[in-house]
């Protein structure tokens, strides 16, 4: 014999956080021009979060595309002294283009050369860039930026040699809370 229960199911879906932080309009992606460094220069590109934002930064991906055909190295400082003579990367979108009007990120990304050594801050960790190809990190917001602070990247040179690279960042940004 066979019965026919009725049930009644709630439907639940589970999403990535980016991606939800997408479907509100607060996750942005930004990529540097190429940048050339060695012969006793360094590059970095670092978000900056002004410290008037109201926002806090959360990092979810970073990635270093190497165009050259030697490896280098990266350095990721936390709140670092940002290197003087960089430039605004302009070119920083909203991920999720159906929001209207669209979003404005408040973070700044700046990007440059450098040769003194990087002032303050915390380096986090150090990773190989191989030749010719691309590294991401996911981080996923485990790093969080507060007002007037940022996170960076430093590319190391191990030779004289001009290597090419561009920095690009997935984050986005939450209104600032302050819990103690």
């Amino acid at each position: 014999m066979y019965t026919e229960l009725s049930r009644d199911y709630e439907k639940v879906v589970t999403i990535d956080n980016p991606i939800y932080q997408s479907f509100q309009g607060r996750y942005f992606l930004g990529q540097s021009e190429l940048i050339t460094f060695g012969h006793d220069t360094y590059a970095f590109g670092s978000l900056y979060n002004p410290i008037h934002s109201g926002v806090n930064l959360f990092i979810s991906v970073s990635t270093i595309t190497n165009t050259s055909k030697i490896a280098f190295k990266s350095r990721p400082y936390m709140n670092a002294r940002i290197p003087s003579g960089g430039s605004i990367v302009e070119n920083i979108t909203p991920a999720n283009l159906v929001t209207i009007p669209q979003p404005v990120s408040k973070i700044k990304f700046i990007t440059g050369q450098f040769k003194e050594p990087i002032q303050g801050g915390v380096k986090a960790y150090t990773r190989m860039i191989p030749a010719e190809s691309t590294l991401a990190n996911e981080k996923d917001g485990k790093f969080v930026i507060p007002p007037g602070s940022n996170f960076m990247l430093v590319l190391v040179p191990p030779t004289d040699t001009d290597i090419q690279a561009d920095i690009a960042y997935g984050f986005w940004t939450e209104k600032y809370t302050c819990k103690l």
